[in-house]
């Protein structure tokens, strides 16, 4: 079956995954668990190190990976898609100065997928008011030894919210530049009351077992077919989408967003956005 996401493709590849999710799914402490899945990580690549040249960037990266995995499995597996209509709108934006003061997110930790670009495992740390983001290409996970060979590309940043976010995207290298600006966008566009967040099967699931899943006759025949779907491999994927944007659309006018305060003396603030035309 085809895996259309890189959180499906990382599973698939990597020895430690499967581990990876009991560790997070099972271990209390986050730091715990941490440090539980970085030595399994550990003693899986110095065994790969004796049949392949694993480098020093390989081992950095992996482990940053399985982090972001394990925080992934941890909070539910959720894989959310940013709609095409939406991620075109959001390419013809300016990036707002600020994140939102409060955020709305699929879940706490999720991987964030954008079309032809590849995505993002997010973690919000809500305590230090900060996002934890690691960007990967869309091809992670395309081979299933190649990333043994050469570092699988990617890059991890914090994010703090509400402040100024051009210090702290500064030193993002230009080839991530249009992947983090969509992920930012989306964060910022999930805020607004017309988005929407809608959960459904991948597309590639049958159709047929999709239908009993959402409208069997019984809940146990609901269950079924959903247990069926599940152990067939495939995932319910969140969709982020914005109603009234069509696919296709070459915009002459750039979008930006805008601070509005409201409340007792203007304390708060949220952002409004001006979408291109």
């Amino acid at each position: 079956m085809s895996m259309p996401y890189a959180a499906q493709r990382y599973a698939a590849t990597r020895p430690w995954a499967k581990r990876a999710g009991q560790i997070f799914s099972q271990t209390l402490k986050l730091e715990d668990a941490s440090a539980g899945l970085a030595e399994a990580v550990r003693r899986e690549l110095e065994r790969a190190a004796q049949v392949f040249a694993v480098s020093e960037e390989t081992c950095r990266n992996e482990g940053l990976l399985a982090l972001a995995y394990g925080c992934f499995v941890r909070g539910g597996r959720v894989i959310a898609h940013l709609d095409g209509a939406l991620a075109g709108a959001l390419a013809a934006t300016r990036l707002p100065t600020q994140l939102p003061d409060t955020l709305r997110l699929p879940a706490e930790a999720c991987f964030l997928h954008v079309e032809g670009l590849g995505g993002a495992f997010l973690y919000h740390d809500s305590r230090d008011a900060a996002l934890d983001l690691v960007l990967i290409g869309a091809a992670l996970g395309d081979d299933s030894t190649a990333w043994l060979e050469e570092a699988e590309p990617m890059i991890a940043l914090r994010v703090g919210y509400p402040g100024e976010l051009a210090p702290q995207l500064a030193e993002v290298p230009e080839v991530w530049q249009p992947l983090l600006n969509a992920v930012i966008g989306a964060l910022s566009v999930l805020t607004q009351p017309k988005a929407e967040l809608a959960r459904e099967w991948e597309a590639s699931a049958p159709a047929e077992l999709v239908a009993a899943a959402a409208s069997g006759a019984t809940p146990k025949a609901r269950q079924k077919a959903r247990s069926a779907l599940l152990t067939q491999g495939y995932v319910e994927v969140t969709h982020c989408r914005y109603p009234e944007l069509v696919t296709g659309v070459s915009y002459g006018t750039q979008g930006y967003w805008r601070r509005q305060q409201f409340g007792e003396d203007k304390a708060n603030s949220r952002l409004v956005w001006v979408q291109p035309r």
